[in-house]
C-alpha cells in the first residue's frame, strides 16, 4: 500500500485513539513519552543516514560540476519562500484580524518564552565549537549543522579527482545505497510513529480546549494553512520549474514526510523519509535527495516564519486591542523572514524562537501575553514544521529541475 494512504490512516487512527482516550488524565503522559521516544529514535536513524548520503552526494556532484546549481537553487528557494510567506502571513491576518486566545499558559512567568529560546540558540552555539568530530556526530540530536559540515568536508576530500580515491569514493556511494534501504525501510515502517505522535498530538489540543473555545481563531489558522500549502507554494514551485511540473503531484506524492513533520513538529526526524521520498516518487537523483535535504532542512524555514508572524500580529492585537500598524506588520514579517534561517537552531520549537527573538529585535513588550504561546506550542509549532516539510518537498524537485536530472515517476512505483 502507497506510504500516502498509510500515513493518511494513520493519523486518523490518531485522531480516533485521541477521541477515544483523550478524556483520561494520563493518556496525554503517556502518549508523550511514547512519541518522544519513538522521534528520538528517528533522530537516532537520521544522523548517520544524514552523515554519509551527504558525503557521497557532495563527491558526485563536484565530479560532475552540479554543486552549484543545487546549493545555488535551494539557497534561491529558501529565501523566496521564507520572505514570500512571511509577507502571505501578514496579509492574511489583515484580511482577516484575530486576537490571541487566552490559554492555560498565559499566566506563565514573563520570561519563559526567552529563556527557552536563549537556551536553545547557547546549545546550539556551543556544538558550533570545534571540540571533537566523532563526538559532534555521536551528540547530534536537535542541531544538525555541525553535522552537515563535517559532512560536506569529507565529501569534498572525496572527488575522485586521482585514481587513489576512487575506491573511496565507490565504497562511499556503496554506503549511501545502504543508507537509502535503510530510509526506505523507514519510510514503509513510519506510519506506526505517525500513529503515535498523531494521537499525543490531538490529545494534548483536546486537553487544551482553548482552539474549541475560540473557534475564530482556528478558522484563521485553517485560512491560513490552505493559503499557504494549496496556493502560495504551488505556485511559487510552478515559477521556479516553468509551470512544467504538477506541484500538487509533488505533494500527494510527499504526505508522508509532511504529515510526520506535522504531528512531530521535528524535521530533522523526517530528514530520511523525505530523502527517500524525493528519490522514489519524485525522480529526484540520489545525489540531489542527499544534499538538498539537510540543507533545506536548515534554511527552509519559511513555514516556521508564516505561522510566527500570524501569531506575532495576533499577540499584538490581544495585548493592544488595536491592530498593529502598517510598519509593524511590515517589520514583523521582514524580521522573521530572517530569523527564520537560524531558528534550526531550535530543532521542534523554530516558531518560539523566531516569535521570541523578533520581539526582542523590534523592542516590542507585550508583558508576558507571549507566553500565551506555550499552550499551543503542538499546534502551531506542528503547522509550521509541517509547511517547511513542503518546502523541502518542493525544494528538491526545483533542484533536480535546475540540474536537469528530474525523471518521471510512475505512479505503480511510488513507495
Amino acid at each position: 500500500m502507497k506510504t500516502w494512504i498509510t500515513y493518511i490512516a494513520a493519523t486518523l487512527m490518531g485522531l480516533a485513539t485521541s477521541m477515544l482516550f483523550g478524556s483520561f488524565a494520563a493518556t496525554a503522559g503517556i502518549l508523550s513519552s511514547v512519541s518522544s521516544y519513538l522521534i528520538s529514535l528517528g533522530v537516532f536513524i537520521t544522523i548517520p543516514v544524514l552523515f554519509i548520503t551527504l558525503s557521497a552526494g557532495t563527491a558526485s556532484l563536484m565530479k560532475d560540476s552540479k554543486g552549484r546549481r543545487v546549493f545555488g537553487s535551494s539557497l534561491l528557494w529558501s529565501i523566496v519562500t521564507s520572505l514570500i510567506l512571511s509577507f502571505a502571513a501578514a496579509l492574511i491576518f489583515i484580511a482577516k484580524p484575530e486576537p490571541f486566545p487566552v490559554t492555560s499558559s498565559a499566566g506563565s512567568a514573563p520570561g519563559t518564552l526567552i529563556s527557552h529560546a536563549t537556551y536553545m540558540i547557547g546549545s546550539a552555539s556551543s556544538a558550533m565549537y570545534p571540540l571533537n568530530a566523532v563526538w559532534t556526530l555521536a551528540s547530534a540530536t536537535r542541531f544538525i549543522v555541525p553535522v552537515i559540515i563535517i559532512s560536506w568536508v569529507l565529501g569534498l576530500a572525496l572527488k575522485p579527482s586521482a585514481d587513489i580515491i576512487r575506491p573511496a569514493y565507490t565504497t562511499m556511494n556503496s554506503f549511501a545505497e545502504v543508507m537509502y534501504r535503510i530510509s526506505r525501510t523507514y519510510t514503509v515502517y513510519g506510519f506506526f510513529l505517525v500513529f503515535v505522535s498523531s494521537a499525543s498530538f490531538f490529545t494534548s489540543v483536546y486537553q487544551e480546549k482553548t482552539i474549541f473555545a475560540v473557534p475564530e481563531f482556528a478558522k484563521l489558522l485553517a485560512i491560513a494553512i490552505a493559503v499557504a500549502s494549496i496556493v502560495v507554494l504551488p505556485f511559487l514551485f510552478a515559477l521556479f520549474t516553468g509551470f512544467r511540473k504538477n506541484p500538487y503531484k509533488v505533494l500527494y506524492r510527499s504526505i508522508a514526510p509532511i504529515l510526520t513533520g506535522m504531528v512531530t513538529s521535528n524535521t530533522i526526524a523526517a530528514i530520511p523519509l523525505n530523502e527517500s521520498v524525493a528519490r522514489q516518487n519524485l525522480g529526484v537523483q540520489k545525489r540531489i535527495a542527499s544534499t538538498a535535504t539537510p540543507l533545506l532542512s536548515v534554511i527552509g524555514k519559511g513555514g516556521s516564519a508564516f505561522i510566527s508572524v500570524i501569531a506575532l500580529l495576533s499577540l499584538f492585537q490581544a495585548t493592544t486591542e488595536s491592530m498593529p500598524s502598517s510598519s509593524v506588520i511590515i517589520l514583523t514579517a521582514l524580521t522573521a523572514a530572517l530569523l527564520s534561517f537560524l531558528s534550526s537552531a531550535a530543532a521542534g520549537t523554530e516558531m518560539v524562537v523566531i516569535t521570541v527573538f523578533t520581539l526582542q529585535i523590534l523592542g516590542i513588550n507585550l508583558y508576558g501575553a507571549e507566553n500565551a504561546i506555550v499552550a499551543f506550542i503542538p499546534i502551531l509549532c506542528g503547522i509550521g514544521a509541517m509547511l517547511d516539510t513542503i518546502i523541502t518537498a518542493f525544494g528538491n524537485s526545483i533542484a533536480a529541475s535546475f540540474v536537469g536530472t528530474d525523471v518521471e515517476i510512475p505512479y505503480r512505483d511510488t513507495i
